[in-house]
Parts: structure tokens; sequence; C-alpha cells
């Protein structure tokens, strides 16, 4: 057993033994590139020094840059003519009935530049690949710009946060089963609760009896699980897992036939 970087104090966390699973640059790429809006937080003219945000759409280059089309009479605009330095705060939708805390966001450290005129016409290409409806992109007052990332803070939830090394992000992979995940995280809990619940008896070495498996998310790597314990001393238990995949998947399109070979090693 292992214990979860955020399960101090908290419930264990049960990992099969070799599971790889996405490392915090790998996991803020992925959720950068999942979303396509954020807070951005420049520094005020008036009141001078304040921090100020504003709600921001962008799109991402190659490199997971955010390219931020902006108004030169927009009140952020103003701020980063004075003062570059400004963060862009991004964060996953919260599941029904959690705490928003309990969700994944990053924040984006770094300066804000504005795009050379010879790139400024691929840059909008970009943000409207990502954004259709934006006709304003050709209004003349408005441009894209660049957020060149200096620093990122990853937090994926209570007590799991790093700072992720600003290369690391750059080249990192974002996840190439992320578009699939909401899919395969209900199939799983609507249709084979049962073949989770084995895969758990076979792969994870959980102190006490589980009692219901729920599938919470899935990535290349792997997928983590709440398990549900039976009751000690009155009181429901609680506890998480993670199982890996025979190797990283490619596409959304391989997890089936992932799941099925983990299942079937269970039956052999």
């Amino acid at each position: 057993m292992s214990e979860d970087p955020h399960s101090h104090g908290g419930p264990p966390t049960y990992t099969q033994p070799g599971a790889r699973a996405p490392t915090h640059a790998e996991r803020t790429r992925t959720l950068v590139a999942t979303c396509d809006s954020g807070t951005l937080s420049t520094v005020a003219v008036e009141p001078a020094g304040y921090p100020f945000g504003s709600v921001a759409t962008y799109a991402l280059d190659e490199e997971g840059t955010p390219l931020v089309l902006m108004s030169t009479m927009a009140e952020h605009a103003r701020n980063l003519a004075e003062d570059r330095r400004c963060s862009l705060m991004v964060a996953a939708p919260e599941p029904s009935g959690t705490s928003r805390l309990a969700g994944a966001r990053a924040t984006l450290l770094g300066e804000m530049v504005a795009v050379g005129e010879d790139n400024q016409d691929a840059a909008t290409a970009t943000y409207l690949t990502a954004h259709p409806g934006a006709y304003w992109a050709e209004f003349p007052d408005f441009g894209v710009h660049r957020l060149e990332v200096v620093a990122v803070r990853y937090v994926r939830g209570f007590g799991e946060m790093s700072w992720v090394d600003a290369q690391a992000y750059r080249t990192a992979e974002p996840d190439p089963i992320a578009p699939a995940e909401d899919g395969i995280v209900a199939h799983m809990n609507d249709d084979h609760r049962g073949h989770m619940r084995a895969m758990v008896g076979h792969y994870l070495d959980v102190d006490g009896e589980v009692t219901d498996v729920t599938m919470l998310s899935c990535d290349r790597y792997g997928f983590e699980l709440r398990l549900d314990l039976a009751a000690a001393d009155d009181e429901p238990a609680v506890a998480f897992g993670r199982i890996g995949f025979g190797e990283p998947l490619t596409d959304g399109s391989r997890a089936r036939e992932a799941m099925i070979a983990l299942v079937c090693a269970t039956q052999g």
C-alpha cells in the first residue's frame, strides 16, 4: 500500500505495484488543454499595484502557451501596457455535489507579450479554431497576445499540489484520452461495477472489505477509484485506489481493450 500525497490524516490510497500516474506537468497540460477560459490577473494601474482579475478566453500553441485575444480598450490591456507580469488561473469544472476546492486548477505565471505583426494572422487563426464565434477578432482594436510562462502552480485537490517547471509544462503531452474520459468513467460506473470490484480484489491489497467501487477518473496510464469499505465502529469507511494499464493508451478507443485485458487477468 502506498499513501497518496493528499491523504495524510485522511483516507489511504492503494496503488497497484508498478502502476504509473501522470506527472503534475502532464496533468497541468491536460487541464489547460481541455479548458478554454480562465481568470487573468494583472497589476492594476488604478488603484495602483492591486491585483485585477478578468475573465479571459484563450487558445494554445503546440507548447501550451496561451494565446489571448484582447482589446486595447480593456482594463487588463491597460494594466499590461504598464506591467507585463500576470497570471492565468484555469480550473476544471467541479463534479456535481463536490466542493470547488476539491477540483483541479492551475495557475500559469509569466509575461504577456503582443504577437508580432508577421504572426498575428496565424495566431488569430489558432484562436478562432478554439473560438469560432469570436467575430470581434477582426475589429481593429483587438490583437492576440502570448502568455510567456515562467512558472506553474498546480493543485489537484485538497493537499496535493506542487510547483511545475515551465519547461516541463511546455514539453508535456496533454492526455490523449481526455476527450473520452467522461464517457469511459460513466460507462464503467453504470455497467461494470462488478468487474471493477474484481480488479480491486486482484490488483490491490486493501485493508478491509470492499463493499462498492466507483471510478473517479481515467487517464492514459490507468484509472483511479473510490473504495467504499465495510463500516468500522459503526462509521462508514472509504479509501482510494489506482490501477494501471499494461501500456499507455494512445487514444480513448483503446480503453475498452485495456479494461478487458485487466479483467481477464483476474480470471486466470
